[in-house]
């Protein structure tokens, strides 16, 4: 007789619905059903089957609290990352910490691995210190100082006079548009994207369609010219910890005349505007000069963009290359 397994069915009695577990105040799991894992099985004819469940502690996850201490290095202080050691008088450490701390402590001879705090250093996750801009990441513990140094949420300031808005980039684009009426556009990258050339303390938002990233483009008067610059809006640049880089060219011309054009290329630059955003400020810039601005054929200037995303080691060199010799 051969030996036949079935799943469980609305018409096998149990509804199709799956045993629930319910995290209790205890801290256990409360189950309709008793026991980890339930098996049910017969041999028979047709119509008869077996039911199979289990259960495993691995997919359930709670939120807790812990002293810091507990995730820290009893030597450096920072966040554990596994492998992780204790002393004889038991001093937790580091992998990094190992060596040295027996200068500090007359106990440390003899260390034992941590094997169970290694497993809860790998997992322990908490939420983004940005969740309230609108990030919804939980990350790993001891990976947090390099979350926040590439977290797209992380918060910005409004460069309009006398506005406090303090948002994530992503929610800045939206407000620029709305209460302070620049325009916002976008873009591709690798493409030129044609604009008006902004007017003195104007500005536009660009943003890129594929990864939401953040642009402004400002205009600042420089002597009889306009300065016209470019930024990526966000917390940090910090190409170490992953973030996109990006080389913009700029440049003005008229339709009607090709001959006469200014154009600029450079890294683009990276800022929370904390300081505002002043166009001759932000180091590389575009001067366009009266005669362009003015044109006699009575035409308005195009600002033409181009926005690439460059390589980390693309964008190390190029700042390299702009250190002194």
């Amino acid at each position: 007789m051969s030996e036949q397994r079935r799943v469980s069915t609305p018409e096998s009695g149990h509804g199709g619905k799956r045993p629930r577990e319910q995290a209790t105040p205890g801290g256990g799991i409360k189950q309709e059903r008793r026991g980890q894992e339930q098996v049910e099985a017969s041999q028979g004819g047709e119509g008869v089957g077996a039911v199979v469940t289990v259960q495993t502690m691995e997919e359930l996850e709670m939120n807790i609290r812990i002293p810091v201490a507990r995730l820290h290095c009893h030597a450096c202080l920072l966040p554990f990352k596994p492998p992780t050691f204790k002393c004889e008088a038991g001093h937790v450490v580091c992998s990094t910490c190992r060596d040295g701390h027996g200068q500090a402590c007359a106990h440390a001879t003899i260390y034992t691995s941590c094997v169970e705090l290694d497993d809860i250093v790998r997992d322990a996750k908490v939420p983004c210190a940005y969740s309230e801009y609108g990030c919804t990441s939980w990350v790993v513990y001891h990976e947090v100082a390099d979350h926040h140094r590439s977290c797209r949420c992380g918060p910005c300031f409004c460069p309009g006079s006398d506005c406090e808005l303090f948002t994530s980039p992503a929610r800045l684009a939206e407000h620029l548009g709305t209460h302070h009426a620049w325009p916002v556009t976008k873009i591709a990258y690798g493409k030129p994207s044609k604009l008006a050339v902004p007017g003195p303390q104007g500005g536009q938002v660009l943003v890129g369609e594929t990864d939401g990233c953040v642009f402004l483009v400002s205009a600042f008067a420089f002597g009889g010219a306009t300065a016209v610059s470019l930024v990526c809006v966000r917390m940090s640049g910090d190409a170490a910890a992953g973030v996109p880089q990006f080389r913009c060219k700029l440049w003005v011309e008229v339709d009607s005349n090709k001959e006469n054009l200014v154009l600029v290329t450079s890294m683009v630059a990276s800022s929370d505007l904390s300081g505002g955003f002043v166009a001759a400020n932000q180091g590389m810039f575009l001067a366009v000069p009266p005669e362009l601005l003015h044109d006699s054929s009575g035409e308005a200037p195009i600002l033409s963009v181009r926005i690439d995303r460059v390589t980390a080691a693309a964008a190390a060199a190029a700042a390299a290359a702009r250190l002194p010799s």
